[in-house]
């Protein structure tokens, strides 16, 4: 998975979540992942941003990226109203995230219905206990959706957070 593909993928997860709206969006990203989706290390990592902004200027326009200075390790990536309108227009949600976003924001839900809504795509589910209300929720088969939820349950229900599979295990890891 590179950092546009991952992008696009946050853009339509935002717009189900949210509609689509013409103005720039601003995703966060700790160094871990960018140096996975960019393919290179924390030496290689100016250059590898530079050579993605030039790549993708003309698709997702001027992205922006840039480290928080009150957050050593954690980078802001700024996509322009021109990106986000460009996926708007050239993509769409798969319908597993449509339901999963739909499904997870219902009150009362369980950790049992989201493992159903997964099995409804994939008999082929990997779900791992974390702690006592927190799990990962992956398909096996990435080509049915690549990521790996970590799903948590609070007060106010469930809530998620979707990492690329190498992220997550380097962020469960560290």
């Amino acid at each position: 998975m590179n950092l546009e593909k991952n992008l696009i993928d946050n853009i339509l997860e935002t717009e189900i979540k949210l509609g689509h709206a013409d103005m720039a969006i601003t995703f966060y990203y700790p160094v871990i992942s960018l140096l996975e989706l960019l393919d290179c290390t924390e030496q290689q990592l100016d250059a590898a941003i530079g050579s993605f902004q030039e790549a993708v200027k003309e698709t997702l326009g001027p992205v922006k990226i840039q480290e928080l200075a009150n957050e050593k390790g954690r980078f802001s990536v700024r996509v322009s109203a021109k990106g986000v309108n460009w996926v708007h227009s050239n993509f769409h949600p798969t319908e597993f995230m449509k339901q999963f976003v739909a499904e997870i924001q219902k009150s009362g839900i369980t950790l049992g219905d989201i493992v159903t809504l997964f099995h409804s795509f994939s008999q082929d589910v990997e779900v791992k206990k974390v702690s006592e209300e927190e799990w990962s929720v992956s398909f096996a088969d990435e080509a049915v959706d690549p990521y790996v939820y970590h799903i948590e349950k609070n007060f106010f229900g469930l809530e998620y957070h979707r990492f690329t599979k190498e992220a997550y295990r380097k962020t469960m890891e560290g």
